[in-house]
């Protein structure tokens, strides 16, 4: 019962999505879940988690090519 609830619910966000991005639509909550899972388990950051920080900690601090547009 439980399967055929994620694959029902994973048919109906993907005929929903945009054309060009049904696959993520439809199998990104489980990727998601996994990598919750995965952090849960390992005590590490996510993917995400990491991506943001990164970007946040390039906008703080200035690069070495910042100070050549003289």
């Amino acid at each position: 019962m439980f399967a055929a609830a994620l694959v029902v619910g994973m048919t109906v966000r993907a005929v929903r999505a945009p054309r060009r991005q049904r696959l993520r639509a439809a199998f990104g909550p489980i990727m998601g879940a996994g990598e919750t899972y995965q952090e849960l388990h390992t005590g590490q950051k996510g993917l995400q988690d990491s991506v943001i920080e990164s970007i946040q900690e390039s906008e703080v601090r200035p690069s070495r090519t910042d100070g050549d547009d003289r």
